[in-house]
C-alpha cells in the first residue's frame, strides 16, 4: 500500500506501574468515579526520558477511529493511578490510544498498564460520552483490546469492534487498487469477568447469554422485542439485572 506523508511521533511512558488487569468478580465501570479535574494533564511528549520514533500511515480511504472528533478523556491504570488528556482519540485499527500534546503534536500513548478509557463531554466533563475496557480480546484468544462498555450492571453488553482494511482488485481505468476501511462488530455479554460472546444482536442469542428466571420468564412472554439492536439489548439487560437486585439495594 502507498504510504501518506502523515508522520505520527510516538513517545512512551516511564511510568512505575503494576502490569496486568484482574476483572473477575468485578463490574464495569460506565461512569466517572472520583473525578479530579485539577490533574494535571498528561503530556508524555514532554518527559525528558521519552523516546520518540516515526511510524508513517498507509493509503487508506476511511477512518480507523471510534470518532473523528478530539475529545477530553481520562485513562486509568492497573496500579490505581489515572490521567487526564484534553484532545484524545481511540484508533480501532491499531487499538491505541491518540492525543495532541501542548504543541499541537499528535501522539500515541503506549498501552501497557492501561485497564480503560472515558471519554468526556467537552461542554460538561463530568460527563461521560464512552467507556471502554481494556480486556483479553475473546476473539483471538490473543492480546487484549478495548471493549465499549454499553450498559452498567451484573450482566452488561460490551462491543468489540474492530477497523480493518481491504483492498480491491486493481483497477485498470483508474491505474491502481483501492484500499479501505471497514468496520468488524463482535457482540458479547460481560458477567463477573467472564465474556460470553453473541454470535448476533438478535433475542436467541441475547436469551441464551443470559439467565432465564421466573422473573424474566414472565416479563418475555409479553415482549416481542427482537433484541436486535443496542437499545433494545440494553433495555433488557436492565430487567435482567433488576431481576438479581436485593431489596433496597441500588440498581
Amino acid at each position: 500500500m502507498k504510504k501518506t506523508a502523515l508522520s505520527i511521533k510516538i513517545s512512551f511512558i516511564v511510568l512505575a506501574m503494576i502490569i496486568g488487569f484482574n476483572a473477575i468478580g468485578q463490574q464495569l465501570v460506565t461512569e466517572v468515579r472520583e473525578l479530579d479535574l485539577n490533574a494535571m494533564t498528561y503530556d508524555p511528549g514532554n518527559s525528558k526520558l521519552g523516546k520518540s520514533t516515526s511510524l508513517t500511515y498507509a493509503d487508506v480511504e476511511g477512518t480507523p477511529f471510534w470518532s473523528d472528533k478530539w475529545n477530553p478523556a481520562i485513562i486509568y491504570f492497573a496500579n490505581g493511578s489515572k490521567a487526564k488528556i484534553n484532545q484524545a482519540k481511540l484508533n480501532l485499527y491499531s487499538d491505541e490510544i491518540y492525543y495532541l500534546n501542548s504543541a499541537g503534536e499528535e501522539l500515541v500513548v503506549e498501552n501497557e498498564g492501561i485497564t480503560r478509557l472515558v471519554f468526556l463531554s467537552k461542554t460538561n466533563l463530568t460527563q461521560p460520552i464512552a467507556s471502554f475496557a481494556k480486556l483479553i480480546n475473546h476473539v483471538t484468544g490473543v492480546g487484549t483490546a478495548f471493549y465499549q462498555v454499553l450498559s452498567p450492571g451484573l450482566y452488561q453488553l460490551i462491543l468489540l469492534q474492530k477497523q480493518l482494511v481491504k483492498t480491491s482488485p486493481y483497477d485498470p481505468i483508474q491505474a491502481k487498487t483501492v484500499s479501505s476501511f471497514y468496520t468488524k462488530k463482535n457482540y458479547a455479554i460481560y458477567n463477573e469477568g467472564k465474556i460470553s460472546p453473541l454470535r448476533d444482536l438478535d433475542r436467541k442469542s441475547i436469551i441464551g447469554a443470559t439467565p432465564n428466571n421466573d422473573f424474566v420468564k414472565m416479563t418475555l412472554l409479553g415482549d416481542k422485542t427482537k433484541l436486535n439492536n443496542e437499545k433494545d439489548v440494553i433495555a433488557y439487560l436492565e430487567m435482567v439485572n433488576f431481576s438479581f437486585a436485593k431489596i433496597g439495594e441500588k440498581k
